[in-house]
Order: structure tokens, then sequence, then C-alpha cells
């Protein structure tokens, strides 16, 4: 069952496969000026939101059907490329999205130098 997407990434739960996030967070926030006036306090200004923030963690694991090299391979790839991508969770929309940043750490790596399984952190940025 697919739990979502990222571009072409399918976040799904399955009898053959398991690719799923955990803690994700989301960051919105207003964009605020201020004005200095001298001898008075300063004077806020509301310039409008600011772009989205969205962190989750995904784990790539072999042993789940994936393949965690490659798959994090694409993700990096889309980061470096400044690809945009449609993000789908639930079944419902939540905009175009940017890869800021794609953090990963190798839980095992088999003797034969094969990374068996990827922990990624994924930073996204919305893109309007």
């Amino acid at each position: 069952m697919a739990l979502g997407t990222l571009g072409d990434f399918v976040f799904e739960a399955s009898s053959e496969l398991v690719r799923t996030f955990r803690d994700a967070s989301h960051t919105a926030a207003g964009r605020w000026a201020v004005h200095e006036i001298i001898g008075q306090r300063p004077v806020p200004e509301f310039g409008g939101p600011s772009l989205r923030r969205m962190s989750l963690s995904v784990t790539l694991d072999a042993a789940f059907g994936v393949s965690p090299e490659t798959e994090a391979d694409a993700l990096r790839d889309a980061c470096e490329a400044g690809t945009v991508l449609p993000l789908l969770l639930g079944g419902e929309p939540q905009g175009d999205w940017v890869l800021l940043e794609v953090s990963e750490t190798w839980r095992r790596v088999g003797a034969d130098g094969a990374i068996g399984a990827i922990d990624l952190g994924l930073s996204l940025q919305e893109y309007a």
C-alpha cells in the first residue's frame, strides 16, 4: 500500500517491500521586517508567509526488499540537481518541494562492501 510519494520515490509497506518514513516534522513561519526608528521602538512589518520546511527519516534496508545504495543515490542526485518534487501523503497533494539536504548513515555493510541498510535524513523546502 502506497503511503505517499516524493517525486518517483514511493513510500509503501507490503509483504514484499517496506519503504516508509518516521520522525516527520513540519515547520511554517512568517516573514517579518523590523524598521528601526530613531528614539522609538522598532516597528515590525509582516511580509507574508515563509516557505514551509519539512524533515523526515527513511530507513532503506535490503532485508525489506529495497536497494539501499540505488535509492539513496537517486535521492542524493535529486538533491544535488535541484529537482522539484511533488509530495503526496495519504492521497492528498502537499505541493512541490525540493530536497535541501540528504544525510546518510550506513547502518550495515557486508563483508563484500555492499551496503545492507542506510538511514537517510531528508530536509525539504516548499517550492512555491
